[in-house]
């Protein structure tokens, strides 16, 4: 899927709907001019452009338009400006959360330097306002290294689920005075999902962000001593033992501060960026030509002329 479809998915909905005059103007957003050129740039099957009306055009329109609006509330807002000094440093050195989206264009059909630019940018907006918003969270940097952990570290965790804790009192037991953890995981929770009891991802990795399992047992997973059975902890399947094999975290206050989206769980990376975007596209002063379409008011993106 082209970089610039895939990060579509990415943004959220925008509710808007104007028109703009000029026949080079395809669209305004704050006041500032998208022109048929800073479309026609981003991939080159644009080179013999001869209409508008195609969904793709649209789609690469609407991200030009989204683009626009976040770039923007995140200058005006916390003053975090993108140079092309900060975008080349990016395509550089690309992080590796952004390995799949920010690469050379000829690793896609039908995209240029100019599209993947567009890509970097996003990203760099993303990690700014992030990185504020985290900050201006109840307690801050300080609170998550202190008060809830699980969120800026991942583990790679085994797990015995019971059904009470009176169950998981017994294997905990059984594990402290010795007993091999697979052997114990088999009698007492055979239908283990993963084999030995790790939690993975989809890719089969072990260190992962554990919240979706709950904040005590994710409490309890960044903060346990590693290699030492602990519990009994609720989970939503009921009553857990946990073995902490390995962690990952910041080492310190000063390194979560210098890069948090380096440690963030991505689930608040969400909580935090998706409302903040959405906001930002909502009251954005969008304008569409009407020969393009005008900015849907279903979802993210423009309709076609005549819907």
């Amino acid at each position: 899927m082209p970089v610039v479809r895939r990060l579509l998915m990415l943004l959220p909905i925008a509710l808007l709907a104007a028109a703009c005059s000029s026949s080079d103007t395809l669209a305004t957003v704050n006041e500032t001019d998208i022109t048929k050129d800073d479309l026609v740039v981003l991939r080159p099957s644009y080179e013999e452009l001869d209409s508008l009306d195609t969904e793709t055009m649209r789609s690469d329109l609407s991200l030009l338009i989204i683009m626009e609006a976040l770039r923007t509330a995140a200058a005006d807002q916390f003053g975090a400006v993108i140079t092309d000094d900060d975008i080349d440093e990016r395509l550089t050195n690309p992080p590796e959360r952004y390995a799949a989206v920010i690469a050379a264009p000829d690793q896609f059909a039908d995209i240029t330097e100019d599209a993947v630019r567009i890509s970097a940018t996003q990203s760099l907006v993303r990690d700014a306002v992030v990185s504020e918003l985290a900050a201006q969270e109840p307690g801050g940097f300080e609170g998550m290294m202190t008060q809830t952990p699980q969120d800026v570290t991942r583990v790679c965790v085994r797990r015995i689920a019971t059904a009470s804790v009176g169950e998981a009192t017994q294997v905990l037991e059984r594990l402290q005075a010795g007993e091999d953890f697979e052997t114990v995981a088999a009698e007492a929770s055979p239908d283990q999902v993963n084999p030995g009891g790790f939690i993975t991802d989809e890719n089969g990795n072990c260190l992962v962000w554990v919240g979706q399992a709950g904040d005590e047992f994710a409490f309890l997973a960044a903060t346990a001593p590693l290699n030492e059975p602990a519990g009994p902890v609720a989970s939503g399947i009921g009553w857990d033992v946990i073995l902490v094999v390995d962690r990952r975290g910041p080492a310190s206050l000063a390194a979560l501060e210098a890069d948090p989206m380096e440690y963030l769980d991505r689930d608040v990376i969400s909580v935090l960026y998706t409302p903040w975007a959405n906001d930002a596209i909502r009251e954005a002063d969008i304008e569409v030509s009407p020969t393009v379409g005008r900015w849907s008011e279903a979802g993210v993106g423009i309709a076609p002329p005549g819907e």
